[in-house]
């Protein structure tokens, strides 16, 4: 069973990468588990290539998947060139809003994966116990119990979720805009660009009048809140442009 995963940094899909491959091992399948990331582990492009098998694995690539799982829009030619005619894709694209209609935040997005995966193997050869899955999720996610509760959640919503939720065709999708954030007042403007902000927070700390704060509404590109100005506590120091390491905040001084 040859597996691909392709999401964020950030959105934990090494994390279910690691978790999937860990409860292999432990069910003696051979397991073969290569992550693939750029300069930037968080909020940079995240692939994971797993590869679970009954046989010796003597080469860990492979050119097609059996389980291709997309959790991003950024890069989608690269996971598409995985398909053939057999692959099953689950399109975790959209599955932020179910996540929301059971009053649960996106964080958990990769858990409510995992658990569609698990369901989705175990229509194969290729079964993972549910438990000792749970086990794993334990393991790696349980030093925050209000966060694991919330993730455990997400997973075993995941193992029941109706399959139309997620075998949705690739073919249409397009890269998303979010338009810049821009406030203004008569001497300066302060403009966020959520194309680019990966929600670090450096902005909000190096503020010197706490002009900045998380957003209620603003989200960047995988749904994570960035910062929101107060324009009327901005000073416009520029402190926020200077350290933002995404070049996504930009500040003019009008007079």
């Amino acid at each position: 069973m040859k597996i691909m995963i392709a999401g964020e940094g950030g959105q934990g899909a090494q994390v279910l990468a690691k978790i999937i491959a860990d409860a292999a091992y432990k069910q003696k399948y051979n397991i073969s588990y290569i992550p693939h990331y750029g300069v930037e582990m968080r909020m940079g492009v995240s692939f994971a290539y797993l590869i679970l098998d009954k046989k010796t694995i003597y080469f860990p690539k492979f050119q097609k998947a059996d389980l291709l799982i997309i959790m991003t829009k950024r890069e989608i030619e690269i996971p598409k060139k995985f398909i053939e005619k057999t692959t099953r894709v689950i399109n975790a694209l959209e599955l932020n809003k179910y996540l929301k209609s059971k009053n649960l935040s996106n964080k958990p997005l990769n858990m409510l994966t995992l658990g569609i995966i698990i369901k989705e193997l175990n229509t194969s050869e290729f079964r993972l116990d549910a438990k000792m899955i749970i086990k794993e999720i334990e393991n790696a996610l349980g030093k925050n119990k209000d966060m694991l509760k919330d993730n455990l959640e997400a997973f075993n919503l995941g193992l029941v979720l109706e399959s139309e939720m997620y075998l949705k065709s690739l073919s249409n999708i397009e890269k998303s805009f979010l338009k810049p954030v821009e406030k203004n007042d008569s001497v300066k403007s302060h403009t966020i660009y959520p194309e680019h902000c990966k929600g670090c927070g450096l902005c909000v700390e190096v503020c010197p009048v706490t002009a900045l704060s998380w957003s209620k509404t603003n989200i960047n590109y995988i749904s994570r809140p960035i910062p929101d100005v107060d324009i009327n506590k901005c000073i416009a120091c520029m402190n926020c442009q200077n350290i933002c390491p995404d070049v996504a905040i930009k500040v003019i001084k009008k007079k």
